[in-house]
């Protein structure tokens, strides 16, 4: 097959390796190796955890540039384009860079095999390799040992909040999870940890591999206000931080830890006040409590789908609830997720459903998720496709105030903004 385009290659990948995941690191550090990666030359910052991975990067992301740095950030998955996984600056890479990149990769590989993930992670180590970044940022993609990400060794490691997801993979409790994600831990290099209730298994491993450890709630702190936040360590304060618009009060330990991280936690990396501040400021992230505006209708499109991210998600409607709007709901979710813990925490607030058809027998079908609504008390206006959901509850919402949201999966946030739902909207 001639790969052309990055349609080509994308669709080439997705046959290369026999299983989607497989996870383990022999395959992908020889490649690596081969292809002079695995030494960047410059600190290397890798964020595990559950949940607030994605919005730990943005912050982190948005500081390094505010305050002049040249970040390399690695992401997953991505929403439109393939693209949004590699940045260099905040900008997504172009499919020029990629295909090199792709090329390099299979060439150096030989009849090594390696999965989409495998082959993108080293994608992103080549761009930013080629692209001269001064810092980079590896979000791990599932757990943290055996993760892709994890061939490159991290001169800090952030971890985020532990919860239960992919549980045939990590393990059915947060300690045995907080150990796979403390996997990303190097001997004698240091640790932040944003989740506020840490499993114990976080401490004991930075005390084995004697690497400090910079807990949230010992060694930093951060207090919140209305309009602003502050955030202090042993030796370091700042106030009157902006708050992220997109990001609730339960999720601004992700912002807390970012500023851990780029305020003292590695020595080569200091960022000033001022990045802090105008870094924060600027931050954004997809799919994260996003707002947006279409045919005057409020939408909330949010990527959340295990228990603690829709539980924030909650937290941000009974706000909008509590603000006299009726709430209309487009939902779906993948069957690897049980669909009962996540439907009760939202059946109270939201007013009128509309259950998604993702077209993926990887997903709850509509008629189940459809059946386990009413089945708990809530209210199904259909079910079809994202054109057929978007008319049938902005319909709906026409006569009167409504908060309007797209929950689930990343699917959900992806086909909503295919059908339309696009424009910024900051109210």
């Amino acid at each position: 097959m001639t790969r052309q385009t990055l349609a080509d290659w994308l669709q080439w990948l997705e046959t290369l390796h026999p299983v989607e995941i497989d996870l383990g690191l022999a395959r992908i550090t020889e490649v690596a190796e081969l292809l002079n990666l695995r030494q960047p030359g410059v600190p290397l910052v890798t964020v595990a955890g559950t949940n607030g991975k994605g919005s730990t990067v943005a912050c982190l992301e948005s500081m390094f540039i505010a305050d002049g740095w040249r970040p390399g950030c690695y992401t997953s998955p991505h929403v439109l384009r393939y693209n949004e996984r590699i940045r260099v600056s905040g900008v997504p890479v172009d499919d020029a860079l990629i295909l090199a990149a792709f090329a390099a990769i299979d060439t150096a590989r030989g009849d090594i095999t390696l999965t989409y993930f495998e082959f993108a992670t080293l994608a992103a180590a080549w761009c930013f390799k080629e692209q001269g970044c001064d810092v980079w940022v590896l979000e791990v993609g599932l757990g943290g040992r055996l993760d892709a990400t994890n061939t490159f060794d991290a001169d800090l490691a952030v971890v985020t909040t532990i919860d239960l997801d992919h549980t045939e993979w990590l393990g059915n409790t947060r300690e045995a999870i907080a150990g796979e994600k403390m996997g990303i831990a190097r001997p004698g290099r240091p640790i932040v940890c944003s989740d506020p209730n840490p499993p114990k298994r976080i401490k004991a491993d930075a005390s084995r591999l004697s690497a400090p450890l910079l807990q949230l709630g010992q060694d930093y702190h951060f207090t919140l206000h209305s309009q602003s936040w502050q955030w202090s360590s042993a030796d370091d304060q700042l106030t009157e931080l902006p708050r992220p618009s997109w990001l609730p009060d339960a999720a601004m330990v992700n912002a807390a830890g970012a500023v851990m991280a780029v305020r003292g936690a590695l020595n080569p990396i200091r960022i000033s006040d001022h990045g802090v501040k105008e870094g924060l400021r600027q931050a954004a992230l997809t799919g994260r409590q996003q707002m947006l505006k279409h045919q005057e209708h409020d939408w909330l499109l949010d990527v959340g789908h295990n228990p603690s991210a829709i539980g924030l998600l909650a937290e941000r409607l009974r706000q909008e609830k509590q603000a006299g709007k009726a709430i209309g709901m487009v939902f779906a979710l993948m069957q690897r997720k049980d669909l009962e813990p996540v439907l009760q925490q939202l059946i109270g607030i939201v007013d009128q459903w509309f259950i998604l058809d993702l077209d993926d027998d990887q997903s709850h079908p509509p008629a189940v998720v459809s059946e386990a609504v009413n089945g708990l008390g809530g209210a199904v206006l259909g079910q079809g496709n994202a054109n057929q959901a978007v008319q049938a509850i902005e319909q709906w919402a026409l006569s009167f105030e409504s908060c309007l949201v797209g929950a689930g999966s990343f699917r959900v946030v992806e086909l909503l903004m295919r059908a339309g739902i696009g424009e910024e909207h900051h109210g």
